[in-house]
Parts: structure tokens; C-alpha cells; sequence
């Protein structure tokens, strides 16, 4: 699926696969970032988040962790694996749709780490309830993206 469609035309309640792994979209988030741009978080009944990044039309598939990560020293451990940073935001949820428990206007601060072999781990702090967690995962291509 293209972004146009995943982002304008596939409603909370659909089912989706994303590199063949089911997907129920239970909810969105818009957020905007401090400079202006625009990330759209996809959330699935299974603990699943599909980060769009429309401007550098990137897909980021990730899974939350039970665990909570600190990171020391610009690296973050997980698995056996070491995670060095490699980028970090603030914005804004400008809007929400579905069930989700972030709400408009909370302060989002987001920091990725990656491992040699693309990995990524996520970590968001909602600045305003104060709620942390942290999601593992990769960069995916529209066609691992399907509608069923």
C-alpha cells in the first residue's frame, strides 16, 4: 500500500499485514514535530506500532517492549545487542483517532538507537502523564504494507 492510502483511507478497525505479520489497527496519533513536520503512528490490537514519516516516506514496524530501556551513554542494550543513537524529536499529538492513551496536545519526546544490522529501538516519553515505553523494530517498504 502506498502512504496516500494508508494514511487517508484505512480506518481504525482494519485489518492489515505488515511483513506478514497481522496487524489490527486499533488506533492513531498525529504528531507534529517541533519543526513543523508531520509522523503518523499506527497502533495494532497486539502491541504493534507502524511509525510513517511522509516527508522521507519512511516506514518504521516496530513491537513494544516490556521491558523498560535507559540508555547510557548515547547506546541502549537489548537482546545481547548494542543500540547507538541516531536520532531524536519532540512534537506535539496534534490529534488522536481510535483508542489510544496519549491525548491532544500531550508533549512527545522520542529518541531512536540503532544496531549494525538496522535494527531499531524506540524509545517515547510522553512528557505530560509522564508514561514511557520502548519498541524494537525496522524499516519496512510499501509492498510489506497489506490490506486483508
Amino acid at each position: 500500500m502506498n502512504i496516500e492510502a494508508i494514511l487517508h483511507h484505512v480506518e481504525p478497525g482494519a485489518d492489515l499485514t505488515i511483513s506478514n505479520e497481522p496487524f489490527s489497527f486499533k488506533s492513531k496519533a498525529l504528531i507534529t514535530l517541533e519543526g513543523g513536520d508531520i509522523r503518523h503512528w499506527l497502533f495494532s490490537e497486539e502491541g504493534l506500532l507502524l511509525a510513517i514519516s511522509p516527508e522521507d516516506e519512511e516506514f518504521v514496524f516496530m513491537r513494544e517492549l516490556e521491558e523498560v530501556l535507559e540508555p547510557e551513554e548515547e547506546v541502549v542494550l537489548y537482546g545481547g545487542k548494542e543500540y547507538e543513537f541516531s536520532y531524536e524529536d519532540k512534537g506535539s499529538i496534534s490529534e488522536v483517532e481510535g483508542d489510544w492513551e496519549g491525548e491532544e496536545e500531550d508533549t512527545i519526546t522520542f529518541s531512536d538507537y540503532e544496531a549494525e544490522d538496522g535494527e531499531v529501538v524506540r524509545l517515547i516519553t510522553n512528557e505530560d502523564n509522564g508514561e514511557t515505553s520502548a519498541y524494537l523494530g525496522k524499516l519496512v517498504v510499501e509492498d510489506d504494507i497489506v490490506e486483508v
